[in-house]
């Protein structure tokens, strides 16, 4: 399947967004209803054919080979791994979205649980008809065979996207002043708080290895299931979560939206190593039930998924703007659910705005945001993979489309805490006003270019003057520079 960027040269749109095309026949089944808009013309739906009778017979095979190997491959690590440590042989296991037909999921549930002793459930999607289920390898072909199934598609892994070996101590706590993130001034957040927007009321939910407790993370809330949302053995999540919302204060570093509120939802264990689609999508849907505007995920894969792709359409359908790094690899390949429609891609940029070498360049790219040698929180006690390098400090650098993301985050929670506005205006609003860099106009290696706060905001004000346009100033209590909370130094 292929999800082609639209842009002012597209055959399909004339949208500077996203366009998905699913060209397997049981996806368009699935998805025409979501994914096909009915203004599209007929010159244009003559195209989309050609696109999927092309594509359908050349590149679905070959994913579905790749997608196939290397879910393969990992069962085959995971069993040598298991047959070495108890010296046993183990029928080799599959993760899995299975979608039961609609109207026969009680039907599906008999089976599964005849089943019971060999399968194990994770996930509900209801609103999908889709359960996720680790099944027994020799178990499939009967699974996809079964009256009351729909489809089975591999759940597949999703991995923290920044750089290790980037990792820097920085000694703050005995320094006094705060220091300001050469991230804050590239992106003109300043200049924002001092046209009253601070982030005030807005919950950016970041879905990571947790969040610490920490001196300058004064408003952290989340689920302690399935994972507790302020254990954060790996330090990632409490570095994205300080780029966002750290406090302005008299000490430490200081986030893009400092008023803003961050909800936690921890996917990643301690070992921080990978989690699954699946568990990246519950947790985005715990998001949106506790209330988040805007989703920060700082992660992803290679490989893509129908039902995290319908997933995240959902939620931009709902008002929920999902933001994700474009990935660490280096190259033009994508990543997901960056890559997905509905969804912002942010590529990394250093202090002279030239992009990261790791960053990824391709057509899915939306934006461009600092992402090398950022400066932000880590967890002070614990254990804490990041932390080992860096003794008892609780603020260090690290590089990464990781640390691009949150700096995107943070601007759209300034400008949602001084205009009401829709998803995509709001995204309008930093794709048309981003800093051009590279090659002019929108390339692969920026995006739009890179993310710039007030000049966002000057954008919603000009077009609320508009008379088809209905964007008004927010009615937060939200229209003062951040002010200096009354937090002792750590």
């Amino acid at each position: 399947w292929l999800l082609p960027r639209g842009g002012s040269n597209s055959p399909i749109t004339g949208s500077k967004r996203k366009i998905s095309i699913i060209v397997s026949s049981q996806w368009i089944k699935l998805t025409k209803n979501n994914l096909i808009s009915s203004s599209i013309k007929q010159k244009q739906r003559t195209t989309l054919s050609l696109f999927i009778m092309h594509f359908n017979s050349i590149i679905i095979p070959f994913l579905l080979s790749l997608s196939t190997s290397l879910v393969k491959s990992d069962d085959s690590q995971r069993l040598r791994r298991r047959s070495n440590n108890n010296n046993v042989d183990e029928e080799p296991e599959r993760r899995v979205f299975v979608q039961y037909k609609a109207g026969l999921r009680s039907d599906f549930e008999s089976r599964i649980q005849q089943r019971f002793s060999r399968t194990r459930m994770h996930y509900d999607f209801p609103d999908m008809d889709t359960l996720v289920l680790t099944v027994k390898e020799n178990d499939l072909a009967d699974l996809r065979r079964d009256p009351s199934v729909e489809s089975v598609h591999n759940d597949v892994p999703r991995y923290p996207f920044y750089i290790p070996e980037s990792v820097k101590r920085r000694e703050l706590q005995d320094g006094g002043n705060q220091q300001i993130p050469y991230g804050i001034d590239m992106v003109q957040a300043q200049q924002a708080w001092a046209a009253g927007a601070t982030g005030a009321n807005i919950k950016v939910c970041v879905v990571d290895t947790g969040v610490a407790e920490h001196p300058d993370l004064l408003d952290v809330t989340g689920p302690d299931l399935p994972l507790p949302f302020s254990a954060d053995g790996v330090g990632h999540g409490t570095h994205c979560a300080g780029t966002i919302a750290a406090a302005d204060n008299s000490f430490g570093v200081v986030g893009v939206a400092p008023n803003a509120e961050i909800i936690s939802v921890k996917v990643f264990s301690d070992d921080g190593l990978y989690a699954y689609s699946s568990g990246i999508l519950s947790a985005a849907q715990e998001c949106q039930s506790l209330g988040a505007d805007i989703i920060s995920m700082s992660l992803g894969g290679p490989l893509p998924n129908i039902f995290e792709l319908l997933g995240y359409r959902n939620l931009e359908r709902d008002g929920i703007i999902t933001v994700a790094a474009a990935g660490n690899f280096g190259n033009s390949l994508w990543s997901f659910p960056a890559s997905y429609p509905g969804v912002v891609s942010v590529a990394a940029v250093d202090e002279n705005k030239v992009k990261a070498s790791f960053s990824q360049t391709n057509r899915q790219v939306d934006i461009a945001a600092p992402g090398v040698d950022v400066l932000s929180t880590l967890p002070q006690d614990g254990a804490c993979d990041i932390c080992d390098s860096i003794d008892e400090y609780s603020y260090g650098t690290i590089s990464g489309t990781s640390m691009a993301c949150p700096h995107v985050a943070g601007v759209l929670a300034l400008l949602k805490s001084k205009y009401n506005a829709t998803a995509s205006e709001y995204i309008a609003a930093i794709e048309n006003t981003a800093e051009d860099l590279g090659r002019v106009g929108r390339d692969n290696n920026y995006g739009h270019g890179l993310v710039q706060a007030y000049e966002a905001l000057q954008y919603l004000e000009n077009i609320s003057s508009r008379s088809d346009v209905n964007i008004n100033q927010s009615n937060d209590p939200a229209t003062e520079a951040p002010t200096n909370p009354p937090t002792n130094p750590p």
